[in-house]
Formats: structure tokens, sequence, C-alpha cells
């Protein structure tokens, strides 16, 4: 009888010990991005017939999203405007992922819309805007799995493709060096 209390005891002591461990660590995953698509706007390359963006013809962007395959039709539509300062638009992508910039919306994730980012530059005297040039994501396809390392499980994404309208194959955003941020599409005129 000893014996076995001695056996429990020590198999307790063991397992309480384990679990204050883990309990006193703070996971900090950094998987918000972790199936997240970005977008980043060509200011350096041009051709004879197209020019580069400016950082102000970017600053301002709508982004709209469609439910893909929604049989009742509600909602049709979520619109949100992403306004940056000059120096953010030049130097951070768009980034779209699960909760950001649209509000999570049910157990609906983002490869369950299509997306639509239209750019709008104000006429100056005016304050008109004009929307110019758009980019639309058919569709988008991710995969992920759950590991742990230690007390903590994080989610790590394993593959992130991008349908954009007129690309023939898809874009691959998967970022091999960092799975959690994505590869930036680079948007051309």
């Amino acid at each position: 009888m000893l014996r076995s209390f001695l056996t429990w005891f020590l198999l307790l002591s063991t397992a309480a010990l384990v679990a204050a461990c883990c309990g006193s660590v703070a996971c900090d995953c950094n998987d918000s991005n972790a199936d997240g698509i970005a977008f980043k706007f060509d200011t350096t390359s041009s051709t004879s017939t197209r020019l580069p963006f400016k950082p102000e013809d970017f600053d301002t962007v709508y982004a709209v999203r469609r439910v893909l395959g929604d049989t009742a039709k509600r909602p049709t539509r979520d619109t949100v405007v992403i306004a940056r300062t000059t120096k953010q638009a030049r130097e951070q992508p768009i980034i779209i992922n699960n909760t950001s910039p649209f509000v999570a919306n049910k157990s609906r994730r983002i490869d369950q819309y299509s997306y639509k980012l239209y750019l709008a530059t104000r006429k100056k005297p005016s304050t008109s805007l004009v929307v110019t040039d758009s980019v639309v994501v058919e569709k988008v396809d991710v995969a992920g799995e759950f590991k742990a390392d230690g007390c903590c499980t994080c989610y790590e994404n394993t593959k992130r493709e991008v349908y954009i309208k007129g690309l023939a194959s898809p874009f691959i955003a998967t970022n091999p060096e960092d799975p959690k941020q994505p590869i930036p599409f680079v948007v051309r005129r």
C-alpha cells in the first residue's frame, strides 16, 4: 500500500509541476496573418505603356468581399476603406486575413470569400473620389496545421494560393522562410 501511495504521489506531483510550468508560459504565436494574403503596389518599374504607382495612388483602397457560393445571398457584400499615410502606403503591404480589415463573420474563413480591391484618388481641387484601378481575387485556397512546441500549440500555414483574375495560374503566397507571413502579390498597372 505504501508503494502504491508513493507512486501516485510522485505521479501527481510531476503532473502538477508540468502543468504549472506550462500554465505560467505565455504563448505568443504571432499567427494573426497565418492565412492572410498581402498586396504590394509596384512603385519602381515602368514600361513604355505602364507607369509605376505613386504612393498617393494607393493610400486609400476600398476592399470589397463577397461570400462564395452563398445560396441565401445575405449579406451580399462587405466593404471597408483602408486609409493609410503615404509612408505606410509605401512601406506596408495591404493584408487581408480572417479578421482584418473585415470583421470576422461567424465561422467563415478567408477562403470562403472573393475579394476586390479598388484604388481611389482624389481629384484636385475638389474632394470627389475617382476609382482608377482594381484587383480581383476570385478565390483563396489555404491550409494549415497546428504545431506544438513545448507548452505552446500554434497554427502554421502550409498552403496559401491566391487566384487572381487575369492570371493563368494561382499566385503562391506561402512563405517557406516564415509561414506566418504571406508573400505579397505585387500589383502592377
